[in-house]
Formats: structure tokens, C-alpha cells, sequence
């Protein structure tokens, strides 16, 4: 059986107007289905966790954009059973469906789920007994993101379809804000101490932030989680470095550093707030652990 889980503001309402468009295709494909729909915060991990529990549900399909991505997941996680998993994006960002290859046409989307065209094993990444599916970072894009999810200008920009600007408005104005601090980094029992440190950003997939590369050679299924630290840059080589993320230029910036493990432990002297595919998760100290080929998906 398959459950859909659909988030109606995803895109400032194109997770709704993505379900009513698909709906009557997914009728005609004769697929026994069960739909829910999200309302707040928290609802697509419990509601996945029902579907599968309580519907007997071993395949979910999201309608949303990341953190329905993040949601569903996890709820997946928590049931403690096995599920597949499949995306039609409708969020603002997309960065799952981005590095996935994931196709933006919700019919076809659809249809190569349902039909089971393509699938893959993919890492995720647990952290306080929470996964991620994309990136886990601390400091200053977590900053940044909190800012994004809070800003009028997100909702205005996703209506005209630049939903990724809104997280550039965002990088700028909290720029003035932001003070760097010391980071003590474990890596697989390695530990790299940083000082004046901007962000740390442990990542599955290349690409976060509606596209940014923040770390290019991020491979999902690899066993490991790529980490991008950028430390002691002026607030000018901070912007910068950031106009090369988009590029994954960035790798060479003096200013920036990266790493590779499969357990990783963030500690910095004050506490730097959290984000797990954007969505916030607290503060620092945490601990990263891969969870290598976790996760069915369809491609």
C-alpha cells in the first residue's frame, strides 16, 4: 500500500496545487493509496509513522520541498520498519530532489514511483537521535536559516519562483550580526581545533540552501559525510567565498577547509545554533554518525 503525505504551503501553496494536478493520474494508475495532508510543524513525521504503524503502509510519497523530505524521514526512522521512499518536489529549495535526480514534472515524478522505474540505497545521517537526509551545520548557515524560515520576503520570492534568493537576502543581512567562535572538530577520533570559525557543515549531498555546493564531492551512498568548515575570514572574504558556493569554486578559498568521516562530534566554546536539512535542532555540542545505505528511495 501507499501512503501520500502532502504539505499544501510547500512553495507557498504549490505542494496543493502539485496534489490536485497529480491526484486524478494517480487514480488512473489504479494504485491503492492512503493520503495525508500536513498542517504545522511535526505532522509529516507522525503522520508517516502512522501510515506505516497503523495503515500497514511500506511505501510513502512526499509533495513537499526539503523539510517534508526531513519530516517523512524521519518518521520513516522512527517507526522502526522498513519503507520506501519517493519525492514529488514542490518546496522552494529542493535540494534532495536536486542531488537525486529527481524530476521537477509532478505526472512523471509520480508515475516513476508508482511504477518503480529506478531506485537507490542511500546514507543518512543521525544526530541526537534525529537523521538528516542532506546536511547537518552549525553556526552560521544555521543562523541564516532560521532567518530564511522566519522572513516575509521568502513567501514573496517563492510566489515568482526564487524561493533560493531568499536564503541570499538572508546570508546578508544576518552577515553584520554574526560573531565567529572556536570549534573543536572530531573525525572518526581525529580532532582538527579551529579558531574564528563561520560554520561547519556536515553534508550528504552536495548541495544545500536552494543549491548552493556547499560541499561538492558529497556522494549519498558512500558510508561517509563530507564536512565543510570555513574559519579566520574578514566578513568580506566570508561574501566572498559564499559568491563561489554556487559554483563549488569555494573548494580552493585559503579560508576554507574540508574533511571526511563517518562519525563526527562538533563542539565550540559557546554554543553555535543547529540546523538538520534546515530545519532548526538546537544547539552544540552534537555527534554525527552515518547510517551507510539506511534508506530506499526512488530516482
Amino acid at each position: 500500500m501507499v501512503g501520500f503525505i502532502v504539505n499544501p504551503v510547500a512553495g507557498n501553496g504549490k505542494g496543493k496545487r502539485v496534489w490536485e494536478r497529480i491526484e486524478p493520474a494517480v487514480n488512473g494508475l489504479g494504485a491503492v493509496f492512503s493520503v495525508r495532508e500536513t498542517s504545522g510543524e511535526g505532522d509529516a513525521e507522525k503522520l508517516a509513522k502512522e501510515l506505516i504503524q497503523k495503515e500497514g503502509v511500506n511505501k510513502i510519497i512526499a509533495i513537499g520541498g526539503d523539510g517534508t523530505v526531513h519530516g517523512v524521514l524521519n518518521g520513516i526512522y522512527q517507526s522502526g520498519q522498513a519503507c520506501k521512499f519517493g519525492l514529488v518536489p514542490a518546496g522552494s529549495g529542493n535540494d534532495f530532489a536536486r542531488a537525486h535526480g529527481i524530476v521537477n514534472d509532478p505526472s512523471e515524478a509520480v508515475e516513476r514511483i508508482l511504477s518503480e522505474k529506478a531506485e537507490r540505497r542511500i546514507d543518512l545521517m543521525l544526530m541526537n537521535g534525529r537523521i538528516a537526509a542532506n546536511s547537518i551545520g552549525a553556526g552560521f548557515d544555521a543562523q541564516v536559516a532560521k532567518a530564511t524560515d522566519a522572513a516575509q520576503y521568502k513567501a514573496w520570492l517563492n510566489r515568482y519562483g526564487l524561493g533560493g534568493l531568499a536564503y541570499v537576502i538572508s546570508v546578508l543581512r544576518e552577515l553584520r550580526n554574526f560573531k565567529p567562535g572556536h570549534l573543536s572538530l572530531q573525525v572518526d577520533g581525529q580532532t582538527i581545533d579551529k579558531s574564528g570559525v563561520w560554520l561547519v557543515t556536515a553534508a550528504n549531498i552536495p548541495n544545500y540552501g536552494g543549491g548552493m555546493k556547499i560541499c561538492p564531492m558529497a556522494v549519498a551512498d558512500d558510508g561517509l559525510t563530507d564536512i565543510c568548515v570555513v574559519s579566520n575570514a574578514s566578513r568580506g572574504e566570508l561574501l566572498r567565498a559564499f559568491l563561489k558556493i554556487y559554483t563549488g569554486t569555494h573548494v580552493t578559498h585559503p579560508k576554507v577547509s574540508f574533511f571526511r568521516g563517518s562519525q563526527v562530534t562538533i563542539e565550540t566554546a559557546v554554543p553555535l545554533m543547529v540546523h538538520a536539512d534546515g530545519e532548526l535542532m538546537g544547539e552544540t555540542p552534537v555527534q554525527v554518525k552515518m547510517l551507510p545505505g539506511q534508506q530506499v528511495i526512488f530516482v
